[in-house]
């Protein structure tokens, strides 16, 4: 099982702060799919408005969208809040 905590403003769109994926292994962007697929009613997550944990690791680090997540780990969404 996948654990995902949601914070920020992707917590209010997705409508949920915890969700558990019953998967044994997924990727960044497979998760990002799952969740737009069952829980944003838009349909279309903004990648560029998000920053992405795997266990405490910024994804970017582990392969981006690609960055493979296993059974037993916690990945954290967050909103990226910026302005000028």
């Amino acid at each position: 099982m996948i654990e995902i905590n949601l914070l920020g403003g992707i917590k209010k769109l997705v409508g949920h702060s915890n969700l558990k994926i019953n998967e044994e292994s997924s990727s960044v962007k497979g998760i990002i799919s799952y969740l737009e697929n069952n829980y944003y009613s838009n349909n279309t997550i903004n990648k560029n408005d998000i920053m992405i944990a795997i266990n405490g690791i910024e994804s970017s680090l582990l392969g981006g969208y690609n960055a493979k997540v296993s059974s037993g780990d916690i990945v954290t969404i967050l909103s990226v809040v910026h302005g000028g």
